[in-house]
């Protein structure tokens, strides 16, 4: 890992959402990836894949949530919040203002554009946490 990554590692607070069973939150200051964190579980390479693909994740940095899905590490893919993983979001929003001590009016961004491995990624799609909250979501 690079020393620029290391220090976005420890300096946001990662997380991952599994629906139905509820939050994974690295400690404080802990320069970790969300694949590492999946790992460290014994996860097999193919659960970790399928994480990273389908759960929600994200993290807190600087009084701002970033939450994202998506796993194609082509530099500018898109890695957005399906339809679904909005609605996970939204059922788990108590316990991520708790947890990060967040308030109506926290951004939210619900995607990334994946760039060099080492690089800290563009945020795209800010919302307000109450808005992303409200949203209503037909599936």
């Amino acid at each position: 890992m690079t020393e620029k990554t290391t220090v976005f590692h420890t300096k946001r607070r990662a997380f991952i959402i599994m629906p139905d069973v509820g939050l994974l939150v690295a400690q404080k200051k802990f320069d970790i990836s969300h694949k590492q964190m999946l790992e460290n579980m014994g996860l097999s390479t193919t659960s970790v894949s399928n994480f990273l693909t389908i759960c929600p994740r994200g993290y807190f940095m600087d009084g701002e949530l970033c939450i994202y899905q998506g796993y194609d590490m082509t530099p500018g893919a898109k890695w957005a919040l399906t339809d679904d993983g909005k609605k996970i979001v939204q059922q788990y929003s108590a316990d991520l203002r708790v947890i990060f001590n967040l308030n109506d009016q926290t951004c939210v961004y619900t995607g990334v554009i994946v760039g060099k491995i080492g690089d800290v990624w563009k945020k795209i799609n800010m919302v307000r946490l109450k808005t992303l909250e409200n949203q209503n979501i037909v599936m």
